[in-house]
């Protein structure tokens, strides 16, 4: 799966999202983006169904928790889900796997490092970019 920038540009709704999120309000609502092969292991299994529309879908096991999911990527290979819904509704047993299948564009594992534990980082000399 080959994962492209897209632009927010030309997108007024996704604009508007992230518009709020740099205010500091609605956090909960940026998206985690996932391989929709995670939803593989739910397919088989009689306590899960998973239904969808062109864009969207929700996993529910039967009698428990469910979580909405936006669907994109060419083959609806991509879903994403809400901060707030894996937050507040995914159980912790389910955490692991969903772990497994996150993507995301390429990341500065050094920059994602000082995030988690803050410090000075020996990254190279500081120079003009």
């Amino acid at each position: 799966m080959k994962l492209e920038p897209q632009s927010i540009a030309g997108e007024p709704i996704l604009r508007q999202l992230y518009a709020t999120v740099f205010t500091g309000t609605k956090l909960e609502k940026l998206p985690l983006f996932f391989d929709a092969k995670v939803l593989d292991h739910y397919r088989q299994n009689p306590n899960f169904q998973i239904i969808r529309t062109d864009t969207s879908g929700r996993l529910k096991k039967t009698g428990g928790w469910s979580l909405d999911f936006g669907i994109s990527g060419e083959g609806d290979s991509i879903i994403q889900v809400a901060l707030e819904s894996l937050a507040g509704r995914l159980p912790e047993s389910e955490h692991e796997h969903w772990l497994s299948h996150v993507i995301t564009l390429p990341l500065s594992s050094n920059y994602v490092k000082g995030l988690i534990r803050p410090g000075c980082l020996d990254d190279g000399p500081i120079r003009p970019w």
